[in-house]
């Protein structure tokens, strides 16, 4: 006993072998083993070390996650989309390339800065559908830079910047407004004007105002007034992406119309207050067809032939029965007609409409609201299409001399309104001599 008392603290194991097993982390084997445990030696078997002098734990590494990202480049310049027609706000454009960095972490840059993940978020503005991640890829790294180019349908949408190390739902987010590609006009204006076409039922409210747009302005009319939900989703579609597609035909105007600026009333520069939906439907597509239409006030490059006509029927509108009769040459009219062949264009013009035909008339403007003519204008050609909306009714009159002639009276659609009549009645003889012909669509 006196021997065990004078030896307090220690303990001495004598055997031949010894065998300590604690759930894989301590083994020992040998003849004689001696431990000591007066703070210099200690094993750690769990940790599956030896330690002198300190029992220290395990070190469990560190985690972190992006907290807050930066943008580096600067936004641009568009319609903030208010109704006023004029206000700016900043936003992302296509084409342009914009670089953002991770600013901010919530416990210090991870020490391999590839493990930052980036995504690109957002909602279809048309079909609601959300998309995560639109960018190509696995992209990596603490700066990235995305080009806006190539995807259309984020315009017009407040995208997500998103970059993240383990979870993209708790990385960081940096929302941003990406302008609609015709970004100078005023997106709240434009949905008023669809819904006046559209859900208020008035398609003959399509303007071509200032410009030689008759021909797209009568398609486009027609397109409204027959079906409204797809001229709808086309006008939105076009206004935002710059770019739509209806049964064969793709319009996609030029960087030229989608940059165009507004005045001071937020209209279309050089339109004389065109309505904004209707420079992006019918100037769009005028421009589609042809390049050298610059989207302005431009006459001739703006001019729509029958043959332009009769094709957007065709592919454009889905017609299924288009012709066209007519001689649009001027100097190819004869200058006098037989009473008898005015009798008969008018009778042909009237069955087809019974026959359920839409007629576009090709006229010269004189026909339905005759100017004085002036040294300015005294040869020019007055080109101009109208949707005829009335069968061509004959009146019977008597002259000074109680001689009996006739007049003619119609309504047509043009320039913004369909309760277009003539001032009044006109003769045959000025009727065909502004008159060249129609395209008959169904």
């Amino acid at each position: 006993m006196g021997t065990e008392q004078q030896k307090k603290g220690q303990i001495q194991i004598f055997a031949k072998n010894i065998r300590g097993v604690a759930q894989g982390q301590i083994l020992e084997e040998s003849r004689y083993t001696k431990n000591t445990a007066g703070g210099r030696h200690v094993q750690n078997g769990s940790g599956g070390g030896v330690n002198n002098d300190a029992n220290r734990g395990r070190q469990i590494p560190k985690t972190t996650e992006v907290l807050e990202i930066e943008r580096l480049t600067d936004l641009d310049d568009g319609s903030a989309n208010d109704g006023t027609g004029t206000n700016t706000k900043k936003g992302l454009i296509f084409g342009k390339t914009y670089t953002f960095k991770v600013k901010k972490y919530t416990n210090g840059a991870p020490p391999n800065l590839k493990s930052i993940r980036w995504a690109l978020s957002y909602t279809d503005p048309d079909t609601g559908i959300y998309y995560e991640n639109n960018l190509q890829g696995d992209v990596r790294g603490e700066t990235i830079k995305i080009a806006f180019t190539g995807n259309t349908n984020t315009c017009g949408s407040n995208v997500e910047i998103k970059a993240y190390i383990s979870n993209i739902k708790k990385g960081g987010v940096l929302k941003i407004w990406k302008h609609n590609r015709f970004r100078w006009f005023d997106g709240k204006r434009v949905e008023d004007e669809l819904k006046e076409r559209v859900d208020n039922k008035k398609p003959w409210s399509i303007n071509q105002s200032g410009t030689s747009l008759c021909g797209m302005a009568c398609l486009f009319y027609l397109f409204a007034k027959e079906q409204p939900q797809a001229y709808k989703t086309f006008a939105k579609r076009l206004f935002r992406t710059g770019e739509a597609t209806f049964n064969q035909y793709t319009v996609k105007p030029a960087e030229e119309l989608l940059e165009k600026k507004v005045n001071t009333k937020g209209y279309p520069m050089n339109t004389r207050n065109m309505p904004l939906i209707d420079y992006v439907t019918l100037a769009g597509t005028r421009n589609t067809d042809n390049p050298k239409y610059k989207g302005g006030d431009e006459e001739f490059r703006a001019i729509n032939w029958p043959w332009v006509v009769t094709n957007l029927s065709e592919k454009l509108l889905g017609y299924k029965e288009v012709s066209s009769n007519g001689v649009y040459d001027p100097t190819k009219k004869p200058r006098h007609y037989n009473k008898r062949i005015v009798w008969k264009m008018i009778e042909d013009i009237n069955e087809q409409i019974s026959q359920g035909y839409r007629l576009m008339l090709m006229i010269d403007s004189d026909l339905i609201d005759e100017t004085e003519d002036k040294l300015s204008n005294l040869f020019a050609l007055e080109y101009h299409w109208v949707v005829l909306e009335t069968p061509i009714a004959t009146l019977q009159n008597l002259n000074g001399k109680g001689e009996i002639f006739y007049t003619l009276n119609f309504k047509v659609y043009s320039w913004g309104g369909n309760t277009v009549y003539l001032k009044a009645p006109i003769t045959m003889d000025h009727f065909i001599h502004n008159y060249y012909g129609y395209v008959k669509v169904k």
